[in-house]
């Protein structure tokens, strides 16, 4: 599991601090969001009643997948279903901060995998953000974070315990800033042994145009991974990003918003050190009505 696994709570007009699963995510948003390699489409109607269906295809080289997702949202709770060409079944009940002020109730079941059914819980305060997961299977491998501070610096860690072997097999802690045009972050990850940090920088109110650099270490091997990265909004429709990494690795893509919430990206991706092989193209497509 990973800290995306965390599943995040809109705060609004809330001071407390984030989740530590959100430390350095804007940053990681910025340089992966949108690079795609392969072809991509989904479609979304809304049906009236609070019914929302949305159907993807998804297409990598030799690999393809399709999917349907299902959604309906009633008050406070928000229940989704979806079924994918292996017949593999998913569910997702979440019960939102309004129903208990500051937390959030999150309960996914999967079939015939069941074993990665999981039970997920966050409480936001003023001055404090806690989150758990809990597998649904017979040994589960508990994961909990907590994070301390305000909206502008927090400290944080996050650990996961296996049930299993009773001992902690990963633990992790940070430290997360920003302000009104910038958002940095430490952590210190896998037991200790690796290091990355994260600076982004917005050059407009409303951060459409930013830059950013990661920089991550494993400290047992001191093997080093430098990226830098930024975007650029043409206009209000349009979007333009790029990324390049110290291996060599140039990507970019092209982001067009036609219509509300639907938008058409074309990335590519090619190796500045080996410039004898053929780029690699993406295409999404996502169509909201």
């Amino acid at each position: 599991m990973g800290k995306s696994d965390h599943i995040k709570i809109k705060k609004g007009t809330s001071k407390g601090p984030l989740f530590f699963s959100e430390f350095g995510q804007k940053s990681t948003a910025l340089l992966t969001k949108g690079y795609y390699r392969g072809q991509i489409f989904s479609f979304t109607s809304h049906i009236d009643g609070g019914l929302d269906l949305t159907s993807t295809i998804a297409s990598n080289g030799r690999h393809a997948t399709a999917g349907v997702v299902g959604a309906y949202a009633f008050k406070n709770a928000t229940f989704r279903v979806g079924v994918d060409k292996d017949s593999k079944i998913s569910a997702n009940f979440t019960l939102s901060e309004k129903f208990l002020s500051g937390t959030k109730t999150t309960a996914s079941l999967s079939f015939p995998d069941y074993k990665s059914s999981k039970l997920k819980l966050q409480c936001l305060r003023e001055y404090a953000a806690l989150a758990i997961s809990i597998p649904m299977n017979q040994h589960p491998a508990i994961k909990f974070s907590a994070a301390v501070g305000t909206s502008s610096i927090a400290l944080g860690m996050e650990a996961e315990y296996q049930t299993a072997s009773r001992c902690f097999s990963k633990c992790s802690a940070g430290i997360n800033m920003k302000g009104l045009n910038y958002n940095a972050s430490i952590i210190l990850a896998n037991k200790g042994n690796l290091l990355s940090a994260s600076y982004v920088h917005y050059l407009d109110p409303e951060k459409r145009n930013a830059a950013v650099v990661q920089f991550t270490q494993e400290l047992s091997t001191k093997r080093n991974t430098l990226t830098v990265g930024g975007s650029c909004a043409v206009d209000r429709h349009t979007v333009v990003k790029a990324r390049l990494d110290d291996c060599g690795k140039f990507r970019t893509l092209l982001e067009y918003n036609f219509r509300p919430k639907s938008c058409l990206t074309i990335s590519g991706e090619f190796n500045t050190k080996a410039v004898d092989r053929s780029p690699k193209i993406g295409l999404e497509l996502a169509l909201v009505l």
